[in-house]
């Protein structure tokens, strides 16, 4: 793995740093979010760097490609998260003229508050789909399940697996899913 020398690595750290703090502007978070994000991106930066070739390139331009596609990555997810948690207030007025607030009771939880679905009916159906999957997936699947639950850069070297085995067994996972009657969820 090739080292940094800090001479290397303060211009890259820097370009982390503004690349964090545009991010933060675009995505419309606290300024203080940067610093989790400067370290993300140069996180995935030194995952990346056994792949960097100094034949084939800068380590300027390698490192400014990794961070625009890890910085495009976490803002799928940061936007993931807000459609996830459904951010609303209690005062949001509801078409029937009352307020969020006012139809919550304090039987529906914390979860309901913070904007978050409570439907009991989709809870029981998640947790039936947990258990026909768990009776369908093998214990041979559970490592390569885990790495792509983690976002691993590279499932399948995590899991053991060469890709073309890693590719091979996720077909045959969704395969069996399907046929358990577990719809896929994109």
């Amino acid at each position: 793995m090739p080292s940094l020398t800090f001479a290397e690595f303060e211009p890259l750290h820097r370009m982390a740093v503004r690349m964090a703090r545009g991010l933060c502007r675009r995505l419309g978070l606290p300024a203080h979010d940067a610093e989790d994000f400067a370290q993300d991106l140069l996180t995935d930066l030194l995952a990346r760097l056994p792949g960097f070739n100094s034949d084939q390139g800068d380590l300027g331009a390698f490192a400014l490609t990794c961070f625009r596609h890890h910085a495009a990555l976490l803002a799928h997810r940061t936007h993931r998260h807000r459609a996830l948690h459904h951010a609303t207030s209690l005062d949001d007025p509801l078409p029937e003229g009352a307020t969020v607030g006012a139809m919550l009771s304090e039987a529906d939880g914390y979860g309901a508050w913070m904007g978050q679905q409570t439907d009991a009916f989709a809870d029981v159906n998640r947790r039936l789909d947990l258990e026909r999957i768990a009776g369908v997936l093998t214990e041979e699947d559970a490592p390569l399940c885990a790495a792509l639950a983690r976002g691993d850069v590279d499932p399948a070297r995590h899991a053991g697996l060469s890709r073309t085995t890693a590719f091979r067994r996720v077909r045959e996972m969704r395969l069996r899913l399907r046929a358990a009657g577990i719809a896929p969820a994109a």
